[in-house]
């Protein structure tokens, strides 16, 4: 799996492991979520996206089981991959990516569905980059389709 760094284009090998509490992303670095508080609710759930020469966080995300559908509870992005001047593209793609596959080991009616709440300016954003539907109020999820579409384009480059 790979994000590439937007100004040299440079393409660079990641992966995605599950978040210890030796490295979690703290809010005083300019993360927004409590990833400390996210690891103890689901340890083994819990996951970030990491440039493999460095080890170095770029992305992390948070899935939960909830009533037989994968829920993804929390994504965030490092503070330096946010906005016009981010480092890297690709990291939320990767991490979606890996939901939806998460999603197709699940053993109930919902094997290949990820669900989501968004936030209201991001509606669009799924919609448009990640395949998402919307549902009720900011409620959206993405077919097994589309999180197939996801998974080649993000996870098997």
């Amino acid at each position: 799996m790979f994000i590439s760094e937007v100004k040299t284009k440079k393409i660079v090998r990641c992966s995605i492991i599950k978040l210890e509490i030796v490295n979690v992303p703290k809010k005083k670095d300019g993360w927004s979520f409590n990833w400390r508080k996210a690891l103890k609710e689901s340890p083994n759930s819990t996951y970030v996206l990491v440039v493999k020469e460095s080890n170095e966080i770029h992305g992390a995300l948070q899935l939960k089981q909830v009533e037989g559908m994968l829920v993804m509870e929390l994504l965030e992005l490092s503070p330096q991959n946010i906005g016009k001047n981010r480092r890297f593209q690709g990291v939320a793609g990767c991490l979606i990516a890996f939901a939806c596959r998460e999603s197709i080991k699940l053993k109930t009616e919902y094997k290949g569905y990820l669900t989501f709440v968004s936030k209201t300016e991001l509606v669009e954003w799924y919609k448009s980059e990640y395949l998402a539907t919307q549902t009720i109020g900011l409620r959206m999820y993405i077919d097994p389709i589309s999180g197939s579409k996801l998974i080649e384009k993000y996870l098997e480059v």
